[in-house]
C-alpha cells in the first residue's frame, strides 16, 4: 500500500514538472512575439540613403513612413489600380450601325414561301453583306470605378516595390539652372542610371522649368525621328499626381524631400 503511495506522487510530481514546462515554453514564445510587436510599433520608419542630384554622392540618411514606402505588396491591388488607370485613356466613341441606321429597302424581298430557300425579312440583316451589326460596340462610358481606399492602398504598394527593390532614389533637391541634355545625363550618370526609363518626381508647387524642358528632349515627338541609342525617356511629374501606371512603368524613381513629405501626407 505504501509503495502505491509513493509511485502516485511521484507520477503526480512528474505530470506537475511537464505542466510546469509547457507553461514555461507557452510564455517564452508570447513574450517573443511581444517582443517583436514591441520593436516593430517603436520603428514605423525605414531608412534610405539621400544623395545630392548634381553631384550623385551621398550626403546622409533620411527616415521614410513604413506605412508608405515599407508596406506589404499587393499585386491585385496594384493590377485593380491599374487597369482603372488605363480606362481613362479609353474613349469609349467606337459605334456600329443598327438595323435602322443601315441604308436601304424595307420592303420584303423575296415572297415567304414557293423559293426552296430561307426566309428573307430585310436585305439589311446582319448575314447578308451591308447589313447592320448585331451585338456591336455603341459609344459609352469605359471608364471604371475604384474606391478611393483601394486605390491608395495601390500608390502604397507600388511605392514600396520600389523601395524594396532598390529603385526608389532619395535626392536632395529636384533642380537646374539651365536647359541642357548633357548636363541632365550627366547627373543620371552620377546616381548611376544612365540609360535607364527614370520617372522625376518633386514636391514643390512649382517645378524647375529649365528641368522640365530637358526632360521634354528625352521623348520621342515626331514618328519618324528615332530615340538615340542608349537613351531612355525621362518623366517629370509633381508627387499629388503621382499615378501606379508610371512608378510600375518606369525603372527607377527619384524622389526629392519635399516629394517624400507631400507623399507621407497624403498616404498615411
Amino acid at each position: 500500500m505504501l509503495s502505491l503511495v509513493t509511485k502516485l506522487q511521484s507520477f503526480i510530481s512528474k505530470k506537475q514538472l511537464i505542466m510546469n514546462y509547457q507553461s514555461l515554453m507557452i510564455c517564452l514564445v508570447c513574450s517573443f512575439w511581444f517582443l517583436i510587436l514591441d520593436i516593430r510599433w517603436k520603428n514605423p520608419t525605414v531608412q534610405s540613403w539621400i544623395n545630392s542630384f548634381q553631384s550623385g554622392k551621398s550626403i546622409g540618411l533620411v527616415e521614410l513612413d513604413k506605412e508608405v514606402f515599407g508596406t506589404s505588396i499587393r499585386e491585385d491591388i496594384m493590377a485593380r489600380c491599374l487597369k482603372y488607370e488605363q480606362s481613362w485613356a479609353e474613349a469609349g466613341t467606337e459605334s456600329t450601325k443598327t438595323l435602322g441606321q443601315v441604308r436601304g429597302s424595307s420592303q420584303k424581298p423575296f415572297p415567304q414561301k414557293g423559293r426552296g430557300k430561307a426566309r428573307v425579312g430585310t436585305l439589311r440583316a446582319p448575314h447578308f453583306k451591308g447589313g447592320y451589326n448585331s451585338h456591336g460596340p455603341r459609344p459609352h462610358r469605359k471608364m471604371t470605378d475604384i474606391q478611393r481606399n483601394v486605390y491608395e492602398s495601390g500608390i502604397r504598394s507600388a511605392l514600396s516595390t520600389k523601395f524594396q527593390q532598390n529603385q526608389l532614389i532619395l535626392v536632395d533637391r529636384l533642380l537646374m539652372t539651365e536647359v541642357s541634355k548633357p548636363t541632365l545625363k550627366k547627373y543620371l550618370k552620377g546616381l548611376g542610371l544612365e540609360g535607364k526609363k527614370v520617372y522625376l518626381m518633386y514636391g514643390a508647387h512649382e517645378a524647375s522649368l529649365a528641368l522640365v524642358r530637358t526632360a521634354d528632349t528625352f521623348v520621342k515627338r515626331i514618328p519618324s525621328v528615332r530615340i538615340p541609342a542608349g537613351e531612355k525617356p525621362v518623366l517629370i511629374t509633381p508627387a499629388r499626381h503621382v499615378a501606379v501606371k508610371s512608378l510600375l512603368e518606369y525603372d527607377y524613381l527619384i524622389v526629392d524631400k519635399e516629394a517624400v513629405e507631400v507623399l507621407e501626407e497624403m498616404y498615411r
